[in-house]
């Protein structure tokens, strides 16, 4: 199993400044913060967290390793990394500390298996419309990814986010009838089976009986009498 360990040193000041020479020093400037805690400026090497980072997953679980006391050996996730787009670099990172007994809100991918009948057998196409799904667990409780099942999924239906199987202590934080996969006809199908417009009706369709709605045919004229 690959180690998230990272070694974090804590920061002398904050501000613009301080973030500045972290990062000349090689360092991404960063924040720890629990809403029971202080939150404590720190710093991360920039080449070994952009490697770990490059490997993680969205919920992934990193490890402090320190020389201040308040962080060695502490469980946290990264909240929020921000970046310069222009050069491509991180310029500051978010951790939030966790605590074995207490439950955290965290985002998990979502990991299709199987092949859905809808597609294989009734060329289907098979549309992810949600790739993570919003969970509350325990830190030891936090899943890799969460695996879709769409092994009975037939055309024109879908998995919604009520029916995923979450695992041991967790539960779902978001709506339980949004939709996770579904599996949808072709556009190039769904044209053919409009009728080109103007085109004449099919065979015996002049002879059906109108719509619902439709407004009657008119009814035939009175004769007239003879003079």
């Amino acid at each position: 199993m690959e180690n998230f360990t990272i070694e974090v040193t804590e920061r002398a000041s904050t501000g613009k400044g301080s973030a500045n020479r972290s990062r000349k020093a090689g360092y991404i400037p960063g924040v720890a913060y629990h809403r029971h805690d202080e939150p404590v400026a720190l710093q991360v090497p920039y080449k070994e967290f952009t490697i770990l980072a490059q490997k993680a997953r969205r919920s992934q679980v990193f490890t402090f390793k320190s020389t201040l006391a308040a962080l060695d050996g502490k469980a946290a996730i990264v909240k929020e990394i921000q970046q310069d787009y222009l050069k491509g670099r991180v310029v500051h990172v978010d951790f939030q500390t966790l605590k074995d007994d207490e439950e955290i809100l965290v985002d998990v991918p979502v990991k299709i298996v199987g092949e859905a009948p809808g597609v294989k057998v009734e060329k289907g196409i098979l549309t992810v419309v949600t790739h993570e799904v919003s969970v509350r667990c325990l830190p030891k409780n936090i899943p890799n990814v969460i695996e879709v099942d769409v092994t009975s999924l037939n055309l024109g239906e879908s998995i919604h986010a009520e029916q995923l199987k979450l695992g041991t202590g967790v539960t779902l934080a978001d709506n339980p009838h949004e939709t996770i996969v579904s599996v949808v006809i072709p556009r190039a199908v769904e044209e053919e089976a409009k009728p080109a417009e103007g085109a004449a009706p099919a065979e015996g369709a002049a002879a059906a009986a109108p719509a619902a709605g439709a407004a009657p045919a008119a009814a035939p004229a009175a004769a007239k009498p003879a003079k």
